[in-house]
């Protein structure tokens, strides 16, 4: 039997609770004991004088588990557990590993995830779940099934809608999935196949979240305020958006999680205040929603993410036909035009030919003015050159540098949990969101501005994020709960990424305990450690 106990820190419970000074003790695995002077003479113990312990972070929002089954994926997600992470949620945006009936079937799907390759070890969502822990994780993960990845398996890349043979083995595929441990289900509705989707195929497929329980996360129709000129409310694209992810919890009554609350380009930030009280309404009319968000004014996505829906099935021809080229180009034009986009925005992370390495970092502007061309045609080029699967960041995410009025109030919103939302492979240039999320909320948005109260961003971080996510034993510090723990220095606490340095690491952090386990020590992560958990769905949670 192992014990840790910590003597006078500052206790954050996840609760939201105002922080009070006393013990913890850990013994093997899980929380023994909270309280005052608690004796425990054959401990080792920690002195949290002037220190807050909270319990480790979720991350509501990942996509590592294409990273996990790499041998080496201690080393590459090093930087999630420095800032505090103890558990991911995966699979997100509808795209997950497993299950998998043919891996160049859906290979494609997780292109962009991952640069190692992976040896495809699994086929169902057991065998997968099974695989990671066999090998062993570096932090615990919670993992979704993608419809992407179910629709590829059955469909391909098919744009039409499923028959009714179809949409039955896909339906099946899901129920399977939740069956063999998935914590819910996902979409990714701005991304092929996703896209192809109607409203009622995702209520079709997600029935058997209402028979066996799980969480819906949708990464949304829109994120851009497009009117749509036959709805007499004048209602944007991005409001009805979140009426499609309500629609989901309307049919079934799961718990719905909007992914990433973004407002894409300037012309989209006024529409802030609308959605966020549309929201805040769906909640007081029974709607079981929540959303997350990053604390950046960019985020990672695909290079191919603003070509037209018409050209994701041949993007090749779109990019090299003249005809079809010379309408791309007009609709990506009005698209810059209408919402408030410009292409020095947009950053090169991650290029898979390492003999075109040299962009990444650059922005498409950068490259059009060393091109001397059209940056419009240098994007569209880019697509043909780089390739769909070609990793960008994209910086006018709810803001632009340092005018970020409307991530301070998605931030601020009381129905936020944070997430990360990075592509984290060891390769190419980083997402800085990938070493300071929640180090940079608890320095620049709790100390510096006040945005959130300290015990309510706890709150967001974890016991929040666990209930979302029917996290059955983690997120709070509660007798017999996992000694998933976070020490860190409130007065210090922050992240030191910029958009040209992101991989610097962030202060304030002292110690991360993950399943009753030191494997964070003054910042640095022990990268031969797989202390984490897989986390399964069961009758009574996820756990």
């Amino acid at each position: 039997m192992s014990k840790l106990l910590f003597k006078h820190a500052s206790l954050a419970d996840g609760t939201g609770n105002a922080l009070a000074i006393g013990d913890l003790l850990v013994t093997d695995d899980r929380i023994s004991a909270v309280g005052d002077r608690i004796d425990a003479s054959d401990a080792p113990v920690i002195d949290c004088r002037g220190l807050v312990l909270a319990p480790g972070f979720i991350d509501m929002h990942s996509h590592s588990d294409w990273v996990l089954p790499q041998p080496n994926h201690g080393v590459t997600l090093a930087p999630l557990l420095e800032q505090g992470i103890t558990t991911i949620v995966a699979g997100n945006c509808g795209s997950s590993p497993a299950p998998l009936d043919a891996h160049q079937k859906v290979s494609r799907i997780g292109a962009m995830l991952h640069d190692d390759a992976l040896d495809y070890d699994w086929s169902s969502m057991g065998s997968f779940l099974d695989a990671l822990a066999r090998r062993g994780v570096a932090l615990n993960v919670a993992q979704l099934v993608g419809h992407g990845t179910i629709r590829v398996g059955v469909m391909g890349g098919r744009p039409e809608a499923p028959t009714e043979p179809e949409l039955a083995t896909m339906t099946d595929a899901v129920r399977a999935a939740l069956d063999e441990g998935a914590a819910g289900f996902s979409t990714g509705l701005g991304y092929a196949p996703g896209v192809f989707a109607s409203t009622a195929e995702l209520i079709a497929l997600t029935k058997p979240l209402a028979e066996r329980g799980g969480v819906y996360t949708s990464h949304a129709r829109s994120y851009v305020a497009h009117p749509q000129h036959d709805d007499p409310d004048g209602a944007p694209s991005n409001l009805r958006a979140l009426d499609e992810t309500a629609a989901i919890h309307r049919a079934h009554g799961v718990k719905v999680q909007h992914s990433h609350m973004i407002f894409v380009g300037d012309a989209s930030w006024p529409t802030t205040d609308r959605v966020l009280e549309h929201l805040e309404r769906l909640a007081d009319d029974g709607v079981d929603i929540a959303c997350d968000a990053f604390p950046y004014v960019g985020g990672n996505t695909t290079l191919a993410v603003f070509m037209p829906p018409w050209s994701l099935t041949q993007l090749e021809q779109a990019t090299a036909d003249p005809d079809l080229r010379t309408r791309a180009k007009r609709s990506l034009e009005r698209q810059q035009a209408t919402f408030g986009m410009c292409w020095d925005d947009t950053q090169i992370m991650w290029v898979a030919d390492r003999a075109k390495a040299r962009y990444e970092g650059m922005t498409v502007a950068e490259i059009a003015a060393e091109r001397g061309a059209n940056p419009t045609d240098v994007y569209l080029d880019l697509v043909a050159e780089l390739g769909r699967a070609t990793r960008i960041i994209n910086w006018n995410y709810s803001g632009r540098d340092d005018e970020e009025w409307s991530l301070r109030k998605v931030l601020k919103a009381p129905r936020t949990c944070f997430e990360t939302d990075t592509i984290l492979t060891g390769k190419g240039f980083d997402n800085p969101a990938s070493y300071g999320t929640f180090p940079r909320i608890l320095g620049r948005y709790v100390r510096e501005l006040g945005l959130l109260a300290l015990p309510d961003a706890i709150r967001r971080m974890t016991g929040m994020s666990a209930d979302r996510m029917g996290l059955a034993d983690r997120g709070y510090l509660k007798p017999g709960y996992a000694a998933d723990l976070v020490l860190f220095d409130a007065s210090t606490i922050g992240d030191n990424t910029t958009r040209k340095a992101p991989d610097r690491a962030p202060t304030g952090i002292e110690y991360v305990v993950l399943n009753g386990a030191i494997v964070v020590e003054r910042g640095e992560f022990d990268t031969s450690q797989r202390r984490g958990r897989v986390l399964r769905l069961t009758r009574t949670g996820v756990r």
